[in-house]
């Protein structure tokens, strides 16, 4: 279809969404003749092709006027199971929280074009707020898989490439875009993908896929919001430190980013309700990648493709449960294992999702890409995670920091922290307007190009309105910063609690399993309680359930912390087990709040030993006359999915230490 056709059948007065044409054909009119339901701004819409020929549903932001005569590009992107509108307004406010000055609105009017687009797999369903741009969606037809594809859950040989070719094409298209000036964002879904781009500086693929037809591209900034830099860790978390000495819970993984299929680490415990939540959803807005793709035909990252990647077989795999290292017998819906199909115990499909979770979906394995950049310059990562955030956590961000401040101790990459993020987080309003004005002051200062500087990690604490204690909101806006995670703590809070034991599988349900869960109704949002304890006794021996002493001060909880644990298994032979944690804060009239969880795998197994489980983190105002409850349990359902194996534990010590903002080591409740 002729676009200038297409353009005169758009009254005057109306909002342009003239379809793009393969090489995005620059149709928008150079004067500003946006209509009122788009606020003012210029969006070209329309389907595009990427390298491989599967069909981008794609939104187009042009500069607003008078914001000078080249222009930088940044590309938004959208979380799982949403589409291109997500991150497009009709003003700048958005929807007040996330999208506050941080939409495509926002940024045309500070002269940036805007590149939005549906990902590969997924159905554009139109906008799902009154303030997004309602710009045409894709053509009926497409649930056809050649149509879009798969979802490949941000594969750097598919999802990154689709961004890297439509950045490309827009460049080539409109002169006055600076191919030195890109950013890019995203949240979630799409804040994985901000940082597996910031390792590749230099966007050179769609250049030689083109033959030389299409620029190249710098990025200078990325701006990942919640974001996983571990997949596997994500979904599957195994509480195991990581980092040069392995031990580190500041850099917990899956494997060591060196290595090319993943390993370090044993895979960990399913967060059950949140991959069954997540898969459903994909399956309702678009198609998994069945495993019927093979390596693709074009070049691949590093020399490396990733071959087949039953993305669906993954799934039912983990969701068959461990033992996921000793080849077990698998249900009839899996494929057979042979013996020699083994490799370090785990039976081939978890081996596959492993390789495929790290190396070829989580910015933490890039090394090369990584390392390369010390030499040259080195993208500038502003990342926010949330405290209160059961899917990513801060272990997500801070694994990242510790890894590039490694290679640089001046790389520009910098972490802010606050009560924000998937379901438990609060996300209120006044904490995104602070996040969004650092983040787009940080942006505003890379944009001309990247630089080493010394940076920080920053943290707001988490508030909740049922604390019991009005005047704990005084301290809402409050911010600390440091040059390390680490560093936001100077001491230490100790607790030693007495010996006991868990069993599993149950004899009885836990209540404060659902009522803890992340994604369990109701949800939270802003004002709302913060989830707390179901005011019920846990059953023994299913939970280990004890409180500490009175706090005889105010402290303020701020990093990760841990909880260490002597124990031995008992009454059946051993062979794993699964170890879960969850924090309480009591106030003096009753109200017992969720400040943190964990979890761990015990394996290798010995029939006894010393195991260290590293909490999700919070930032968290402790009051004098508070109590801290700690439980330990083998089920704690649905968050996390209970082990096939059943055993029970004995304790003989545990050792709960927090990391906090006041110096000095206060122990309570024994040495």
């Amino acid at each position: 279809m002729l676009l200038a056709t297409a353009a005169l059948m758009l009254s005057t007065g109306s909002a342009w969404a003239a379809e793009l044409p393969d090489t995005f054909t620059p149709v928008c009119p150079t004067e500003n003749l946006g209509g009122e339901s788009y606020g003012g701004v210029r969006i070209c819409s329309g389907d595009v092709p990427s390298f491989d020929q599967a069909k981008m549903d794609v939104d187009l932001t042009q500069p607003m006027q008078n914001t000078g005569t080249r222009h930088p590009l940044i590309i938004m992107l959208h979380g799982f199971g949403n589409d291109k509108h997500e991150w497009e307004s009709t003003n700048d406010e958005g929807d007040g929280a996330d999208k506050y000055h941080w939409n495509n609105h926002w940024f045309a009017k500070h002269g940036y074009y805007v590149l939005a687009y549906t990902a590969r797999g997924f159905s554009d369903d139109g906008p799902s707020e009154d303030h997004e741009s309602p710009t045409p969606g894709e053509p009926s037809g497409s649930e056809d898989p050649a149509h879009r594809g798969y979802i490949q859950l941000k594969s750097r040989d598919y999802e990154i490439k689709d961004t890297q070719w439509l950045a490309a094409l827009v460049a080539d298209a409109y002169p006055d875009v600076d191919p030195n000036r890109v950013a890019i964002t995203g949240g979630s879904y799409g804040g994985i993908e901000s940082w597996t781009q910031a390792s590749q500086p230099t966007w050179t693929f769609p250049y030689e896929q083109s033959g030389h037809e299409l620029p190249v591209l710098n990025l200078q900034v990325a701006v990942p919001k919640y974001p996983s830099t571990d997949l596997s860790y994500s979904l599957v978390p195994n509480g195991h430190g990581g980092g040069p000495s392995g031990t580190d819970i500041y850099e917990s993984s899956q494997g060591h980013p060196d290595s090319d299929t993943g390993d370090g680490n044993p895979i960990g415990t399913p967060k059950a309700s949140y991959i069954a939540g997540l898969y459903l959803l994909g399956t309702q807005k678009g198609m998994f990648e069945p495993g019927t793709s093979d390596d693709p035909p074009f070049p691949c990252t590093y020399g490396q493709c990733e071959g087949r990647h039953p993305i669906t077989a993954w799934n039912a795999r983990v969701d068959a449960g461990d033992p996921f290292d000793s080849c077990p017998v698998l249900p009839p819906s899996l494929p057979p294992v042979a013996p020699g199909d083994c490799v370090n115990g785990e039976d081939p499909v978890i081996r596959q999702a492993r390789r495929g979770l790290t190396e070829f979906r989580a910015a933490y394995y890039q090394d090369e890409g990584w390392t390369d950049q010390t030499s040259g310059r080195e993208v500038a990562v502003y990342s926010i995670q949330g405290w209160t955030d059961d899917l990513f956590p801060a272990v997500e961000s801070f694994r990242m920091f510790k890894y590039l401040k490694r290679l640089d101790p001046m790389w520009p990459v910098e972490v802010a922290m606050a009560d924000i993020g998937h379901s438990r987080a609060q996300n209120k309003p006044e904490t995104w307007h602070r996040l969004n004005a650092q983040a787009f002051e940080w942006l505003q200062s890379q944009i001309n190009g990247s630089h080493e500087q010394r940076t920080t990690v920053s943290s707001e604490p988490t508030i909740c309105p049922n604390d019991g204690e009005p005047d704990n909101a005084l301290a809402a806006a409050e911010r600390l910063t440091a040059t390390t995670p680490e560093g936001l703590s100077n001491g230490v809070l100790r607790f030693h609690y007495p010996p006991g034991g868990t069993s599993s599988p149950l004899g009885a349900a836990d209540p404060n399993g659902p009522e803890t869960d992340a994604i369990a109704e109701p949800i939270v949002h802003p004002g709302d309680p913060c989830r707390h304890s179901a005011g019920e006794a846990p059953p023994e021996p299913v939970v280990y359930s004890h409180d500490s002493p009175a706090l005889p001060s105010a402290r303020t909880y701020v990093g990760l912390g841990s909880v260490t644990v002597d124990y031995d298994f008992v009454g059946v032979p051993p062979t794993t087990a699964t170890l879960d944690a969850r924090l309480f804060d009591r106030a003096p009239d009753g109200t017992e709040l969720l400040m943190t969880r964990g979890t761990y795998r015990i394996h290798p197994i010995a029939p006894f030993g010393t195991l260290e489980l590293p909490f999700y983190g919070n930032h968290w105002q402790l009051r004098p006359g508070h109590v801290i409850r700690l439980d330990l349990t083998q089920a704690d359902v649905p968050t996390y999915r209970q082990s096939n194996v059943p055993s029970a534990l004995a304790f003989t010590d545990v050792f709960l230490k927090l990391p906090t903002r006041q110096a000095g080591t206060l122990t309570l409740g024994g040495g």
